[in-house]
């Protein structure tokens, strides 16, 4: 793709939206909902600003932006979040020279309370799970618990991201849904999280048995292929008709918080979970792929399948 703008020294000339549809084009390898929360951010800074020339962009501006999100309750962790998307993008500009400096100062980003996130209790697990029938929904509520994967994760599994080891042999997943599960059989998920980082995560037991029984049925290249959003409310309602607080990140904490209670290390989750930083897991308060699949192994058995 390309586009028509006139560059001056300093941007004098260059429309912050234009730098937007530049940036975005630039980061096109992101995920689809990365490139779609920078997009929105970015969309919501020029409705506020104004699309003004990127050189005039001061301090105030941002300072406004910042106001006016709070002035509307959003979370300290949503606003920090849009103000990252903003301090990349000004990365980028003065990477291609258009600005010298970011407008945005640390001033600006707001302090993030660091509470313990919230989870499902042991009785919240076997009572949200022994009330879906839906296959799929079922499925992806398992793994969510049993792996620590984000949604988005989950969702953008591949078939051919899944392998199979058995009695020191790798075998493609078509094999466990022609032969079925044996004991022993480990698989592992391939999957890429924040910041491109790719990790590998192993399933076995009960788990793994409930995913190859879905896949017998639901042959397809992406082995959940339903959006986000459509798994969002679809967990919501089936908490609100449990009475129970829910959504898809809260099962990725209950997986957390159970593999910590039952005496994983704290760098294990980290691994597990895909935190780029030891200090994100330790507020559930390079690992071993043995050590991963023990997590994997000891929530499979907490939530009781």
């Amino acid at each position: 793709m390309i586009y028509n703008i006139a560059f001056t020294k300093g941007g004098e000339k260059v429309k912050i939206s234009e730098c937007k549809e530049l940036f975005l084009s630039y980061i096109q390898d992101k995920s689809v909902n990365t490139l779609k929360n920078y997009d929105v951010d970015l969309k919501q800074f020029i409705q506020i600003v104004g699309d003004k020339n990127i050189s005039d962009i001061s301090k105030a501006d941002v300072a406004k932006f910042r106001m006016i999100l709070q002035s509307k309750n959003k979370k300290s962790s949503t606003i920090a979040r849009k103000l990252a998307s903003l301090n990349s993008f000004f990365q980028y500009l003065i990477d291609i020279e258009l600005i010298s400096v970011s407008p945005i100062t640390k001033s600006h980003r707001p302090k993030i309370s660091q509470k313990i996130p919230s989870s499902l209790s042991n009785e919240e697990v076997r009572k949200l799970l022994g009330s879906i029938t839906d296959k799929t929904l079922r499925t992806i509520i398992i793994l969510l618990i049993s792996t620590g994967l984000r949604s988005s994760e989950i969702l953008s599994i591949k078939k051919d991201s899944i392998t199979v080891e058995r009695d020191g042999k790798t075998f493609g997943v078509d094999t466990l849904i022609k032969e079925g599960v044996s004991e022993g059989d480990i698989a592992f998920i391939r999957v890429k999280g924040k910041g491109d980082k790719e990790r590998e995560i192993p399933i076995t037991g009960k788990p793994l048995e409930i995913l190859i029984d879905y896949l017998k049925t639901h042959d397809f290249d992406t082995v959940f292929p339903i959006s986000y959003h459509l798994l969002w409310r679809k967990i919501r309602e089936t908490g609100r008709k449990l009475g129970i607080d829910i959504h898809p990140h809260k099962l990725r904490h209950t997986a957390a918080t159970m593999a910590l209670q039952a005496g994983a290390e704290l760098r294990v989750i980290q691994e597990l979970l895909g935190h780029a930083s030891p200090i994100t897991t330790a507020r559930y308060a390079k690992v071993g792929q043995k050590q991963l699949l023990k997590a994997t192994k000891v929530l499979a058995e907490k939530i009781d399948l």
